[in-house]
């Protein structure tokens, strides 16, 4: 009977545990290796615009050691600041939650919507600038609101930039509006300011129909007595003297312009003369520029928003004529 060699044996079993038990020990190296090897690396100043709807995370990331499968949480980018989002690497089978931070900043000035591009007055016209703003939104701080008194340090307010010698001449002027939110985030938009030259105002009429509102104007414009003047104001709290003249108008239906110059070629002409409860009259300088507006009410009298210590009152028309150094440019019948 041949008799086996226990030793030569006991020493080959050992050698094949040794192998396995260093292919075992290679393998985990190799996986704790791969996995204390995965990193993800963003970028410096890796930032996501407040409010974005949509990111590429690719694009904020300087380098991947692996590969990324996917995102395991979703950043709310209407919450400004750090944002922890964990990232699910994949490098030689071996899958790793790499968790990076990311910052959500808003760097965009407010969104300037304007209602024209071009906008057109006539010479001496009151025109309000804001009046051609549609709206000034910032995504965080919301709507913005004009400010025409700022310096370096002001936030969250719209003014506008031109040249203040040339704006008020005939010609083409360039407005731009300027807006700034919280952050100090700038926006700007340019429209352009057409001003025409005045014509002088329309002939006389004097076959003109008696007018049909007169009688209701009249009875608005008693109603208003005693009411603040307010510039630039068309009612119903406080009014200039174009904007009482159409807000009163306005009362009985019937749509007339804005402003004073406007208002000289409103309805028809009439002479002084011929007027009637209702009518409009329009006050200025001799050469035809137009200062004032007010509504004549019958028995040489007149109502209108005289001035910002007076308010709305009535007042003589000829002692108009004799205190304001201005005359009737133009009598106008609205039907």
């Amino acid at each position: 009977m041949k008799k086996t060699d226990l030793p030569s044996k006991i020493r080959c079993l050992s050698l094949i545990g040794l192998v396995l038990l260093l292919m075992i020990s290679s393998y985990v190296y190799h996986n704790y290796s791969t996995y204390n090897s995965i990193k993800v690396v963003v970028k410096e100043n890796a930032a996501i615009e407040y409010g974005s709807a949509n990111y590429n995370l690719n694009d904020l990331i300087k380098k991947v050691d692996g590969e990324i499968v996917s995102v395991k949480n979703v950043i709310d980018t209407t919450v400004e600041g750090e944002h922890e989002v964990v990232v699910e690497v994949k490098k030689d089978n071996i899958v790793k939650d790499v968790p990076i931070v990311l910052n959500v900043v808003d760097t965009l000035g407010p969104v300037i919507n304007l209602n024209e591009d071009r906008v057109t007055i006539t010479e001496g016209d009151d025109y309000d600038l804001t009046y051609n703003v549609a709206s000034v939104i910032d995504d965080v701080d919301g709507e913005m609101y004009y400010n025409g008194e700022v310096n370096e340090d002001t936030r969250m307010y719209y003014n506008f930039s031109y040249n203040q010698d040339e704006i008020d001449n005939v010609g083409e002027h360039e407005v731009v509006v300027n807006a700034k939110d919280s952050k100090g985030n700038m926006s700007t938009k340019a429209f352009t300011l057409v001003v025409e030259k005045r014509k002088y105002y329309a002939p006389v009429y004097y076959n003109a129909a008696p007018s049909q509102y007169g009688g209701s104007v009249v009875s608005v414009a008693y109603s208003l007595v005693g009411y603040p003047y307010i510039g630039g104001a068309n009612g119903p709290y406080g009014f200039d003297c174009s904007g009482f003249v159409q807000y009163v108008y306005s009362r009985v239906g019937v749509g007339v312009s804005r402003s004073t110059w406007t208002q000289m070629y409103d309805g028809v002409g009439v002479s002084y003369e011929n007027a009637q409860p209702g009518d409009i009259l329009v006050w200025g300088y001799s050469g035809g520029y137009a200062t004032h507006s007010a509504l004549y009410i019958g028995n040489g009298q007149m109502i209108h928003a005289a001035n910002p210590s007076e308010g709305v009152i009535i007042s003589s028309v000829d002692w108009w004529l004799r205190g304001s150094g201005t005359t009737i440019l133009s009598v106008r019948r609205v039907n």
